[in-house]
């Protein structure tokens, strides 16, 4: 028996981001955590050229916690205009990104995570 492998496609993929971590939620919906989420996986968020503001920034024009499909479009479609990437690749990119999955953290983070107050130093 051949085994068939369905193509990906970015409205599966946007469900599945969609349940992440909550198989209880209906898929239907995203927030801007499991967005941001599926754009590092697909290493389109790296913190240098796409950053959790610029996202952050374009996600709160709609005024809501949770956007749909639809709204999810219009996001990716004003993100791609506002940091001029070519908006085909970002949907081929993000719908052949795999399935949700372990996504590692920039490395200079870290650092970030020792900070002390100056006032709380010890001399």
């Amino acid at each position: 028996m051949e085994v068939v492998e369905k193509e990906a496609t970015i409205d599966k993929q946007f469900t599945y981001f969609a349940r992440l971590l909550d198989s209880n939620r209906s898929g239907t919906t995203m927030t801007l955590w499991r967005s941001d989420y599926w754009l590092r996986q697909a290493d389109l968020m790296e913190d240098r050229r796409l950053t959790m503001t610029d996202t952050g920034v374009i996600w709160f024009k709609f005024g809501k916690t949770e956007l749909t499909f639809n709204e999810w479009r219009q996001f990716l479609n004003e993100l791609c205009e506002t940091k001029n990437f070519d908006q085909e690749y970002v949907e081929d990119v993000l719908a052949n990104c795999g399935i949700p999955s372990q996504v590692n953290e920039p490395q200079y983070r870290s650092f970030f995570d020792n900070y002390r107050p100056k006032l709380k130093l010890i001399y």
